[in-house]
This record gives C-alpha cells, sequence and structure tokens, in this order.
C-alpha cells in the first residue's frame, strides 16, 4: 500500500515545507479519526508510518541530518497529536 502508485494525490508545494503544511495536518486528522473509530486500527497505522519514517531514514549514511530528524520529529509529533 505504502508504495503503491496513484494518481490521486496532489502535492503542489513547491518546498517540502509547503508539502508539510499540508500533510501533517491530514495525518493529524486521519489518526483523530482512526481513534474515534478503531484505536487498535489507529495503533497499527501509527505503527506503520513510524516503520516507513524510520525505514527512508535508514537509507541515509550515519545519523539523519538536521533537516530529516526535525521531519521526523513533525511527523511523530502528527501522530501523538491524535
Amino acid at each position: 500500500m505504502l508504495a503503491a502508485k496513484t494518481n490521486d494525490i496532489k502535492l503542489n508545494g513547491k518546498s517540502v515545507a509547503e508539502i508539510a503544511d499540508h500533510v501533517l495536518p491530514a495525518l493529524t486528522a486521519a489518526m483523530n479519526l482512526l481513534n474515534k473509530q478503531d484505536p487498535a486500527e489507529a495503533g497499527n497505522f501509527r505503527s506503520t508510518v513510524l516503520v516507513a519514517v524510520e525505514g527512508a531514514a535508514r537509507t541515509h549514511q550515519g545519523e539523519p541530518g538536521p533537516t530529516l530528524a526535525d521531519m521526523i520529529r513533525k511527523i511523530t509529533a502528527a501522530l501523538d497529536a491524535a
């Protein structure tokens, strides 16, 4: 599912920050909805997103740089805000 290609996703930002401004609130909203409907599934979703983020971070040599580390913190915060 995470690797699926789709034409339904429109990320019209010109920078990572602009894209994050759209994606992170949507991630928080998804977690809020899942927590209301099925808390166990919300936990599974959170775990899946974190595995994907950690996997992406591991593709770089050594520790993630400041920008990647900040984005990981923001994604984790969006997941935890619900």
